[in-house]
């Protein structure tokens, strides 16, 4: 019993000892663990250790313990900027405190960026697309972005490349390697009559070129322009030589119907009833060869045949003929100083007018025409009174008065509107860069023409006549709708007779007025339309017109006896009004209503007025 005592209480001794021991020796080991003196960065070169430290701050502070968990949490911290490979933290004694070390591997910087296989954009233009920049940490994700970013950029500017391969090397040399896509060949899908050939003498894309997509809308466009087909479309297929750096533009066609034979009826208070048979072809022998005859009986009585190559050499040389013998009434609405019993008459041209045009550029074109047309005249009738005189003359010719006859005012009677022959040549430059020609969305067209006519060409009349034609489209909402403006202006030298004379009134010039209302020899016409899109088929017009034909004084039959235009000088007359443009199988019909000085006016025709 005595010998067990003692052993229990040794050991009850011992766990006292133990308990007192770390109560007191807690506390001392606390103070044992070292205060952190100074935090330090090494191995950056490009990230400021101000950065760094900043990051840390929080986790490390001077004159706190420095513990694993403490160095653990800085590593993460830093890591966690994301400009570095590897993060390391280490100390050192000093004296009974510690300086922590953090380590640094930066990521590798990009110190030059290259582009190869690039050749219609320029480095500078590639490097303000891409976001990385020469001091970037190489990051793979930005560099996903750059490429996409490169190939968009292409896109926008009607390209298409491919960046096929992207390297960084020991040196931060950062490299784009391009494919820009060129054409392996032009294909042509859906002609059934139209020879191949023909297409593609519109089409200016060429293989081995590089892909446009301007180039190419351009093409498509002038093909469409070609008037012979319902639609046409692009289809891009991938090379079949070299898939990844060729495409393939595939012109898909749709042909409409270019053959036409219509027979119509029309009345009208000058004509009386008219019988009208047309027969036209617009694509003979698949060539775009135009061939045309229209005949009126009834009313008047006339033929025009007209001929169109426009192929005639190898270098786009397009040909134009018309022989035609033609009969129109006409209404004569002459100046106040002629009073008529009889507005009416009667006008018939015979002739024929070849015009020859080149293009000399791609938007340019040049022309020659030579005319040689017979006007015949007119039996109307119109008297004037040439002041106070002995007795009164009622026919033609000046006569002296029989002996007795008192004061009169002298009367003289003439003819009107004299025929006579017309040889001419006509030099003529335009310029179109319209869309669609036939419904222009955006664009101009300008034209300027010099008619010389004179004896020398065997002619009966010596004039020259110059007219300026210029428009401008406007597309709006898109291109739903467009804004067309047009101004003509024009003018003439030597003694132009009244048939060949400047008018201005009627559907094609100021609406809202009769036909050939003003003549002169001048020409000042401005007009501006609204045109509103409701669908692909029909369109809304709102329409104002301004102008005059004015100056001039015409001769008659009789010597003396002389018509002078309604206007001496430039007198702006206005229409105004609205109209329809319809999209039918015969071709777009134009229906305005135009509103004017002497009252309103219904005018019908195809196409738009401009």
């Amino acid at each position: 019993m005595w010998l067990v005592k003692p052993h229990r209480t040794a050991v009850l001794s011992i766990i006292v000892l133990i308990i007192v021991l770390a109560a007191l020796l807690g506390p001392v080991s606390a103070q044992e663990q070292p205060l952190i003196a100074e935090v330090t960065v090494v191995g950056n070169q490009y990230i400021s250790a101000d950065v760094i430290l900043n990051e840390v701050k929080d986790i490390l502070k001077i004159g706190e313990p420095y513990t694993a968990q403490k160095a653990e949490a800085a590593r993460k911290a830093v890591a966690d900027l994301g400009y570095f490979d590897t993060v390391a933290i280490s100390y050192e004694q000093v004296g009974e405190d510690v300086k922590v070390n953090i380590s640094v591997v930066e990521r590798q910087r990009i110190e030059q960026i290259i582009f190869v296989g690039n050749t219609v954009i320029t480095d500078a233009e590639l490097e303000d697309v891409i976001f990385s920049k020469v001091g970037h940490i190489v990051a793979a994700e930005a560099i996903r972005r750059d490429v996409r970013r490169i190939e968009d950029y292409y896109s926008q500017q009607g390209y298409i490349a491919q960046v096929a391969d992207v390297k960084i090397d020991q040196f931060g040399a950062l490299t784009f390697i391009i494919n820009e896509a060129y054409i392996e060949e032009v294909a042509i899908e859906g002609l059934k009559k139209t020879q191949e050939w023909v297409v593609r003498r519109n089409i200016k894309t060429q293989p081995g070129e590089l892909f446009q997509q301007a180039k190419i809308a351009a093409d498509i466009n002038r093909i469409y322009n070609m008037g012979l087909f319902a639609d046409v479309k692009l289809d891009l297929h991938p090379g079949k030589k070299e898939p990844a750096k060729a495409v393939i533009p595939v012109i898909q066609i749709e042909e409409k119907p270019t053959g036409m034979v219509s027979i119509a009826g029309a009345y009208s208070e000058l004509d009386n009833f008219v019988g009208m048979l047309s027969v036209s072809e617009n694509n003979l022998r698949g060539r775009a060869e135009r061939v045309s005859i229209d005949l009126e009986v009834g009313g008047r009585t006339s033929y025009d045949f007209r001929f169109y190559e426009p192929y005639l050499d190898s270098r786009d040389t397009a040909l134009d003929l018309s022989i035609f013998d033609t009969q129109r009434q006409r209404r004569f609405i002459g100046g106040t100083a002629v009073s008529l019993a009889e507005d009416q008459f009667e006008e018939r041209r015979t002739g024929t007018v070849i015009t020859l045009s080149r293009p000399m550029t791609e938007t340019e074109r040049v022309s020659i025409g030579l005319r040689s047309e017979q006007v015949s005249s007119s039996f109307l009738q119109g008297t004037r009174s040439l002041g106070d005189a002995i007795g009164t003359l009622a026919v033609p010719g000046p006569q002296l008065p029989p002996p007795g006859d008192t004061n009169a005012p002298l009367i003289v009677a003439a003819p009107l509107h004299p025929g006579g022959r017309v040889n001419s040549i006509t030099l003529g430059w335009q310029r179109d860069s319209r869309d669609i020609i036939a419904n222009p969305t955006h664009g101009s067209y300008q034209s300027i023409s010099l008619e010389l006519a004179g004896s020398l060409l065997g002619g009966e009349n010596t004039y020259q006549q110059y007219q300026l034609d210029r428009r401008r489209y406007f597309g709006v909402r898109g291109g739903k709708d467009v804004i067309a403006l047009r101004l003509l202006l024009g003018t003439t030298t030597g003694n132009i007779p009244l048939f060949d004379s400047f008018t201005v009134g009627g559907s094609r010039s100021l609406r809202g007025y009769q036909e050939d209302r003003y003549r002169g020899e001048n020409l000042a016409l401005f007009n501006a339309e609204y045109r509103y899109g409701l669908s692909k088929s029909l369109t809304l017009v709102g329409f104002v017109d301004a102008g005059d034909a004015f100056g001039g004084v015409f001769r008659t039959e009789v010597p003396g006896f002389d018509i002078s235009a309604d206007d001496e000088d430039l007198t702006i007359h206005v229409g105004m009004g609205f109209g329809i443009r319809a999209v039918t199988p015969l071709g777009p019909l134009r229906l305005d209503f135009g509103f004017g000085e002497d009252g309103s006016q219904t005018h019908f025709g195809f196409g738009h007025t401009f």
